[in-house]
């Protein structure tokens, strides 16, 4: 290839610098050499570019005539330049400028150099050169290879001159290095070289050719005159290399270089070698916010495991390998070194593939250096290089590549071959990019400029020059630059120019141009608060679309157009319909762009599409990033705007535009007075004419201007009091608080009031308050303020995303994806937010590993996997990390194409729907249906194989049994997505119990929770819906999109129903039961063991039974061909699969009624989807819906109900119309119960509270908040956890809790075992107190618990007959004449529940109180209750030798003195003491009978049942306590079997496993009906009230009798599942129960079939009163009347009539003489008289009581013996006698 040059005519605009155009020139110019050539001349005039005056031609160039230079010898000698006129480099000449004389000196060369001829010139050349490094985690090597690292982050001197020699020309290299994701490395980050700050296009010569700077490779390379030469290659590694004349006269990082490495070492100002820490921060020149010297905190080391595993040839070892890529290199460079520095870089890093990558280029670049061959090692999955544009990867490409300025390698370039991007054939380097010939730029004045390119020359601005192509094609026939291609003339153009106001010509960030002096600020934050950009503060609260600012009279001037708009809507947080608006939108329009900021929406709509940040707009000219908290929008020449996503917008315009802008934001004149400016020039002096003035016109767009009046908001003082504390808003004025360096430099006040103003409009929520002072924390820092630590772990902690922390300076930069900084550069500025956790990337907006890092193309950044779509969907891109974005031909499945914001997407045609009801009835997506019965946790559905940008997700459900292994249901339902876990249970969002309605997302909303009808619905936003009603019903509906893409028990989703059952390998599987156990999950709750198919006693169902429940009165109704509701559903719904699984639930359960009422629901609800509403089908087959109190049953209710904590708020509503419990006038649903519309309770940061409910506003447990009811709001506090607990997360609830627990118990008769263990008996049988709260300490709920004992068949001692315990103002008792049933005053924050044979009461205070109703009591306290507590328990306070405290603070000598001092009230004949003859102790002999095996030895029997446990819980105590009853009860064997049932207890408590030890002859059990023993029975068993166990159960097993299959507790009794009774407002009732739920008898309610419960008004009859009788509530008799019959027959009537009556007949006493229409009991008691003594009198021989038809006799002389006759008698008068005698 030869190129030819041609000369052309110039043209006038194309002259050189300092010359111009003449049309007839003289041919013969001026030259230095010949400066009279012009007079001489005998050719013609021609066109030609003639030097200006003062200006004579050199080397092709007009230069000053005083740059002339000098003839030496004949040889022209540029100006200032110097040579050697000898052979032996002893005589130094130099031209002088300016004199063009040749001035002589003898040297020599110094020391380190040599005489020599180099490319033809005679120079003093180095003997040597050394080069020093410093690579990866800055591992340092010096000149003279001294090796060390060191962590600083700040400047650093690398390398400098520090001799005054003179031949020696000065020079300094800085380094500045930063984290890459791990705190403790840092890694080379910028290399400055001191030579101009001007950026330019490399490669460049400056200084004429003193420096120059061009790419070699990855790297970019300065060499110099004098032989520096400085290499980095903009990742991590810097190379320095001096020649050997600059020994021992430089200082730095990189040592001394006098050939000893022994000194390197030593700090600047020192004169011994220190640690390399120390030897580090002795060089550092600069420092930037947020650098550190060395490592913070600990300085990290790798273990030796994780060592080996980086050493390995997948990773380092690949560098040492004999065989590899490297090994023509091992003999020119020792690899030890680099596969050090690889392994400890890697292991750091955790295995990072960049970082290894780096290494191992550190490592080839070595090599390569010194000439050595590389192997290629890189592959399309290892370490893969992405080029850009137009070039590829080589391993081996030319070390000096040519360039558009030069075709010719670049000066100084001497370079070997390097691994580097070579342009493709045809394209040619243009500064950093590949062109086309054509596309070369321009070269002006020595330097290159890209085509396009502007730019001032000289640095004073007086000129704007452009580099254009010249647009005149020349037909030549010359094999050009670009075969045979037409050549194009690139030239440049200059005009005059000059700077315009508010302007400066200075080089900033790297660019030469007219820089705006100053700049103006623009906030408006919250709920509009506007402040100017001239400083004028206004509140606005216009909900439409307003200019917020825009450049206004640009005529003239050079400055580019933009505008900036704002969308305000009405602020949802708003109370009483105030009118208060909030930003929801950001709209900057520039270039011809329009970029949309939106609320809550990550990532930013670039002319209506969307993309993900960061952006790069226009090679740079507008960018949209993410700073902190903050979304930025800026552009090139100055205007940035920000924005939070919530409510603070920024508008920053440079100073040149003072004056020429205009909007809401004011005209930036300097004068607050004019700013409220109208378009129309007009001033305007109220807020809302001027803010209507700037309303952008969007047509049928409904909106308003501001408020007036009474629909302002206001703040009334007690709220405003509240908020101006240090706690909210105050923090922001305190004089000594965060804040307080800020103060003098931005007014804080303004702030506050805002602050104020906001947090009382949206009633205290915390996020406001965090946004308001985060609003002024944002613009300190704006201002220059470095604000520190104002946030706290309990004031605004900053939620961080996942694998990202909190920083009050935050470098997102420190760690990000490879390719991120190619679209954005990174702030050097101070922003608190949120910074990747060590081993994270920063992706644009989150943190992730390294695979979750994009693709970052074309300006735009994509997320890995995400596919887009061509316009009409023909062509479909990938990101795939590893190689970029990969586009394909392309069509839609299942879906159709559809352009959607500017973006073809494919779109789903159809949802699908998969469903599990019953007793799992299962409905794949496909439409396969089958049962299965297991009882374990199994994915329902998620998505698998290739998700070609589908977002991922996983529903899974756990099933239980309810009272019947055969059948199972849904118990639970987790969703996760998005990062989160939804659990359908209990409401539980990542672990956390929240009240619904919750919206959860990153500011966008992504999930959405919320109640229609009796459902729970989880809605994504983008299709999936699941929905399950907390009981036995489960729905997912899912869009098309995710056709073939997912897999699970809901099947694959494929359109085939035939291929279903499939494995997680999808591998086709032979049964459902085995298909079912595969979908298990790996997380199986260890405490409830579960199972795939039952087992054993399963029950069966014969045709019989089937036959039944197929007939039309049953199931069949559905399918019934006559008198169908049905009926009109089946076209849409085939009902036969609901049929069948109808007719299998109610024959496996026995006929229960609510299996009938469940499979027609689902019919029903399943037609409601499908548009068909069917009525009446309940009252039709007796399946009334259950509804709790104060609410009603409509079949036809909105789905969205009015619900706190807005109940006036109208909801949009979408879905059809819902069967449900509808709340009664008045009331609204608050947490799915119906309450007083008056009662709601507060919102707060998206979640809902209950009135009175306390909760933990942040994570660490410091600031505490209420829902105040009195204000309305949810109002916090500082406060903390006691030192005695710690706050954690369980079951939901954050919490302090007790770091320990202590147990205090009352067994046998009674044996006491204080909290801190001290044991003693105490035999009293009045009432004492147990253990109650003695002190007055914050915090602590005080509580009492009473015991009163009873004899029980020996008055030597006694037993637990009765324990109340008093909390929360609710008395709650236990005792033995009520068994299984517990008597509570009222009940809110406790739960009362049967484990095994015990009553079990826990509060949410963490006590706990059990009694078994026959002796053995037990409280256990949570440790903040130590050393606060007193009784018969005693102090609780760890010490056991003073627990026999008593009441008057005296040590009592025995339990008897301790007991009598606790008591607190007397019962009739009872005593504190033993009395009698039966109170000696036990003798020996009894002692020892009772210690044998058949009595109490077996508790300590060491082969025994109990052996395992004697090592945790020591068995002599508990042997001494039987032994001690058993002699009471002189060896009964009730006594011995409760004693030893102690010790069992106390085992299992542990979570002991004893073996069994009840036997027919000893202790046998003897279970109630329905119920069998078991050794250990779940603690918190199923009954029919809870059907499943309480899941937040945390009792261990039990002694038990438990219900058999079938059968569930209800009350006291196993009953069939079918009979079970009902739940309503928390509290059980039975089958056929009445009660009275209302504090007065008003409302009488009956539970019936189906658990439903019916109501209705109720009074209370006369003589009878609304009261608490027995336990029981109702309506019962005011008083009692008696009527006595006694002695002779001395008679007093019901009402006190006093008379005598000797009859000896049998007479009607009393009996019921009118019933009140069958209200009251008919009875009748009648008295038999005879004649006594005399004959003259008589008394009463019998009495006989008929009721509830039997007949009672009571005679005289048979004592304890009554005759009952159940036939039935009754008397025959009309009303109740009084005591009236009836002859015979």
């Amino acid at each position: 290839m030869y190129h030819s040059i041609l000369f052309l005519p110039p043209k006038a605009s194309k002259c050189p610098a300092n010359s111009h155009y003449e049309h007839c020139g003289n041919a013969c110019p001026v030259t230095c050499s010949d400066p009279n050539a012009p007079s001489k001349c005998k050719q013609p005039c021609v066109q030609t570019c003639t030097c200006n005056a003062g200006f004579v031609l050199s080397g092709g160039q007009c230069v000053p005539a005083a740059k002339c230079g000098c003839v030496y010898e004949g040889r022209n000698i540029p100006a200032g330049e110097s040579f050697w006129a000898d052979q032996g480099c002893r005589r130094r000449c130099e031209c002088v400028a300016g004199s063009r004389r040749v001035e002589c000196q003898d040297k020599g060369c110094g020391a380190g150099q040599q005489c020599q001829v180099v490319e033809g010139i005679r120079k003093c050349q180095a003997v040597s050169h050394s080069t020093c490094q410093a690579t990866g985690d800055p591992h340092y090597v010096t000149f003279d290879k001294r090796k060390f690292d060191f962590q600083g982050t700040c400047v650093y001197q690398l390398v400098a001159l520090c001799s005054k020699h003179p031949e020696l020309v000065p020079f300094e290299v800085l380094v500045q290095n930063d984290y890459r994701g791990s705190k403790v490395v840092s890694f080379t980050k910028l290399v400055e070289i001191k030579v101009n700050n001007e950026l330019v296009n490399l490669p460049v010569t400056l200084d004429e050719g003193l420096v120059s700077v061009y790419k070699s490779g990855w790297s970019a390379v300065v060499t110099t005159k004098f032989g520096l030469k400085v290499s980095f290659n903009w990742e991590s590694a810097v190379y320095v290399t001096l020649p050997s004349n600059y020994m021992g006269a430089v200082c730095g990082l990189c040592g001394n270089y006098n050939g000893k490495s022994q000194d390197d070492l030593i700090p600047k100002n020192g004169d011994k070698p220190v640690s390399p820490a120390d030897f580090g921060v002795s060089w550092r020149v600069a420092e930037i916010p947020g650098c550190v010297d060395g490592c913070k905190g600990v300085c990290p080391d790798c273990d030796i495991t994780q060592k080996v595993q980086y050493e390995k040839g997948d990773f380092c070892g690949v560098l040492k390998d004999p065989k590899g890529p490297f090994r023509d290199c091992h003999a020119k460079v020792d690899p030890a070194g680099y596969f050090e520095d690889c392994v400890y870089d890697v292991c750091l890093y955790k295995g990072r593939k960049d970082v290894l990558c780096q290494a191992i280029t550190s490592y080839t670049s070595a090599c390569q250096a010194v000439g050595a061959k590389v192997y290629s090692w890189r592959t399309s999955q290892f370490c893969v290089v992405k080029c850009s544009v137009h070039s590829h990867y080589e391993v081996c490409a030319t070390g000096c590549p040519s360039s558009c300025q030069s075709l010719i390698p670049p000066q100084g370039c001497q370079a070997q071959c390097k691994e580097g991007c070579s342009c493709d054939e045809g394209y040619i380097l243009s500064g950093a990019h590949c062109v086309p010939f054509s596309q070369c730029g321009c070269v002006y004045n020595g330097r290159y400029y890209r085509m396009g390119q502007m730019f001032y020359p000289n640095g004073q601005c007086q000129e704007e020059c452009k580099c254009t192509q010249d647009g005149e094609v020349i037909d030549t026939k010359v094999d050009s630059l670009k075969n045979n291609n037409d050549l194009i003339l690139i030239s440049v153009e200059c005009k005059k120019f000059t700077c315009g106001p508010n302007e400066k010509c200075k080089v900033e960030n790297g660019v030469q141009k007219c820089q705006p002096v100053g700049k103006g600020v623009c906030h408006t934050s919250g709920d509009p608060h506007y402040r100017s950009f001239d400083g004028k503060t206004f509140d606005f609260q216009g909900t439409c679309t307003y200019t917020l600012s825009k450049s206004c009279g640009l005529e003239g001037t050079h400055l580019v157009a933009f505008s900036v708009q704002v969308e305000n809507v009405r602020w949802n947080m708003m109370i009483n319909n105030k009118v208060v608006a909030v930003t929801k939108l950001v709209a900057v329009e520039v270039y011809g762009y329009t970029l949309i900021l939106r609320i809550n929406m990550f990532g930013v709509l670039v002319n209506g599409v969307f993309n993900y940040l960061p952006v790069n707009l226009n090679s740079g000219a507008v960018l949209v990033y993410q700073e902190g908290r903050h979304y930025v929008i800026e552009t090139d020449f100055g205007l940035s705007v920000t924005y939070d996503l919530v409510y603070h917008v920024t508008v920053t315009v440079p100073g040149n535009y003072r004056n020429k802008v205009c909007g809401l934001c004011g005209n930036f004149n300097g004068d607050q007075n004019d700013d409220f400016q109208m378009p129309n020039r007009q001033l305007s002096n109220n807020v809302n004419v001027f803010g209507k003035s700037w309303r952008v016109t969007i047509p049928n767009v409904v909106c308003e201007d501001g408020c007036e009046g009474n629909t302002c908001p206001v703040c009334d003082p007690a709220r405003k009091a509240v908020f101006s504390k240090s706690t909210y808003c105050g923090i922001v004025t305190a004089p000594n608080g965060p804040f307080a360096a800020c103060h003098s430099i931005l007014d804080p006040q303004p702030y506050f009031a805002d602050c104020v103003f906001d947090v009382c409009a949206s009633n205290g929520d915390g996020k406001v308050l965090c946004n308001s002072v985060a609003a002024y924390t944002f613009n300190c820092e704006m201002a220059g303020v470095d604000v520190k630590n104002w946030r706290t772990a309990s004031f605004c902690p900053m939620k961080c995303p996942a694998n990202s922390h909190y920083e009050a300076c935050a470098d997102s930069c420190s760690a990000t994806c490879a390719g991120l900084s190619e679209i954005v550069q990174c702030s050097s500025s101070c922003i608190e937010g949120c910074e990747c956790d060590a081993g994270f990337l920063f992706n644009g907006h989150a943190c992730v590993q390294e695979t979750g890092c994009g693709c970052y193309d074309n300006g735009r950044t994509y997320k890995p996997g995400e596919v887009v779509y061509e316009e009409d969907c023909n062509t479909k891109c990938t990101c795939n990390p590893e190689t970029g974005l990969n586009c394909e031909k392309h069509s839609c499945p299942e879906k159709k194409c559809h352009v959607e914001k500017g973006e073809a997407v494919c779109v789903p045609e159809y949802t699908g729907i998969c469903w599990a009801w019953g007793d799992p009835h299962y409905h794949t997506f496909d439409g396969y249906n089958f049962n299965f019965q297991g009882t374990c946790k199994y994915v329902i559905s998620k998505t698998c194989g290739n998700l070609e940008g589908l977002v991922p997700f996983t529903v899974t459900e756990r099933n239980d049994n309810r009272g019947n292994p055969v059948v199972s249901y849904v118990r639970e339902v987790d969703v996760s997505v998005y990062g989160y876990t939804i659990t359908i249970r209990k409401n539980q969002v990542d672990g956390e119990l929240v009240n619904l309605p919750v919206q959860i997302g990153d500011g966008e909303v992504e999930v959405s929770v919320f109640q229609r009808g009796h459902t729970a619905v989880v809605e994504t936003n983008f299709g999936l819906i699941v929905s399950y009603d907390w009981n036995w019903e489960l729905v997912i509906k899912l869009p098309s999109s995710y056709y073939g893409s997912v897999c699970g028990l809901c099947g694959n989703f494929n359109g085939n129903y035939r291929d279903e059952l499939q494995n997680p390998a999808r591998i086709a599987v032979s049964s459902v039961i085995e298909w079912g156990k595969s979908w298990q999950t790996p997380d199986q709750d260890k405490d409830h063991p579960c199972w795939d198919t039952c087992k054993e006693n399963c029950p069966t169902c014969d045709d019989n039974q089937s036959k039944l429940y197929e007939t039309e009165a049953f199931c069949g109704g559905l399918v019934a061909k006559t008198n169908n509701v049905f009926k009109k559903c089946h076209e849409k719904l085939d009902p036969q699969a609901f049929m069948d699984n109808c007719v299998y639930d109610m024959c496996l359960n026995k006929g229960d009624k609510k299996m009938l009422c469940q499979a027609l629901a689902s019919y029903s609800q399943h037609c409601r989807e499908e548009g068909i509403i069917i009525k009446d089908w309940r009252k039709m087959f007796g399946c009334s819906m259950s509804c709790q109190r104060h609410s009603h049953y409509e079949d036809c209710a909105s789905p969205c109900q009015p619900s706190c904590p807005f109940p006036e708020q109208i909801k949009t509503c979408n879905g059809a119309c819902v069967e449900t419990c509808v709340c009664d006038q008045g009331y609204v649903l608050s947490a799915g119960v119906c309450v007083p519309a008056k009662t709601c309770g507060c919102s707060y940061q998206g979640h809902y509270y209950k009135p009175g409910q306390h909760f933990w506003a942040d994570e660490a447990c410091g600031r505490l908040c209420e829902c105040d009811t009195t204000l309305g709001m949810v109002t916090c506090r500082e406060a903390s956890c006691s030192a005695k607990e710690t706050c954690t997360l369980v079951d939901g609830e954050r919490a302090c809790r007790p770091i320990s627990h202590a147990t205090c118990t009352a067994s046998g008769d009674p044996h006491y075992r204080s909290f801190d263990g001290h044991r003693y008996n105490f035999q009293g049988t009045c009432v004492y107190q147990l253990v109650g709260l003695c002190t007055q300490q914050p915090g602590l709920v005080p509580f009492k618990v009473t015991v009163q004992n009873d004899h029980r068949g020996s008055k030597a001692v006694s037993y637990t007959r009765t324990v109340t315990f008093s909390i929360y103002d609710i008395t709650l008792t236990i005792s033995r004449e009520y068994p299984y049933k517990v008597l509570v005053s009222r009940d809110v924050e406790l739960v009362v529940f049967l484990s095994g044979w015990t009553a079990v009461v826990e509060t949410v205070a963490g006590i706990t109180v059990t009694f078994d109703w026959q002796s053995t009591v037990s409280v256990t306290l949570p440790s903040n209750y130590q050393g606060a507590v007193c009784g018969l328990c005693g102090n609780y306070n760890g010490k056991a030798q003073d627990d026999l405290t008593m009441r008057n603070g005296q040590t009592a000598t025995n339990g008897a003195t301790l007991g009598e001092s606790w008591q607190v009230a007397l019962v009739p004949g009872c005593s504190s003491v033993c009395q009698g003859a039966w109170c000696q102790a036990c003798s020996d002999s009894q002692r020892k009978e009772y210690q044998a095996q058949k009595y109490c030895g077996i508790i300590a029997d060491k082969a025994g049942p109990f052996r395992d446990c004697h090592g945790r819980v020591d068995p002599a105590p508990y042997v001494e306590d039987c032994v001690y009853d058993a002699c009471h009860y002189h060896g009964h064997h009730g006594a011995v079997c409760d004693a030893v049932g102690v010790y069992v207890s106390a085992c299992l408590s542990q979570g002991i496993t004893i073996r069994s030890w009840r036997t027919d002859t000893f202790c046998p059990m003897v279970c109630p009906a329905n119920s069998h023993y078991t050794l250990c029975a779940v603690g918190c068993p199923a009954t029919c009230a809870s059907l499943t166990s309480l899941a937040t159960c945390h009792r261990s097993c039990t002694e038990a009798c438990e219900c058999d299959e079938g059968y569930l507790l209800s009350g006291d009794t196993c009953v069939p599942v079918r009979d079970c009774g009902c739940s309503y407002d928390g509290h059980y009732y039975r089958k056929g129960d009445i009660f009275y739920p209302e504090t007065e008898c008003v409302e009488k309610c009956i539970c019936g079939e189906n658990g439903a419960v019916s109501c209705q008004k109720a009074k209370c009859r006369a003589g009878e009163t609304c009261k608490l009788v027995n336990g029981v509530k109702g309506c019962h008799p005011e008083g009692q009347g008696k009527c006595v019959a006694s002695g002779d027959p001395h008679y007093i009537s019901f009402d006190g009539r006093r008379f005598d009556f000797q009859g000896t007949c049998v007479y009607v006493l009393a009996k019921v003489c009118d019933d009140d229409n069958g209200q009251l009991t008919p009875f009748s008691v009648t008295q038999g008289n005879e004649k006594y003594g005399n004959g003259k009198v008589a008394v009463t021989k019998s009495v006989a009581v008929a009721v509830y038809g039997y007949v009672v006799y009571i005679q005289q002389k048979v004592p304890w013996k009554v005759i009952v006759s159940s036939t039935t008698y009754y008397p025959t008068c009309g009303y109740i006698c009084a005591c009236r005698f009836i002859s015979s």
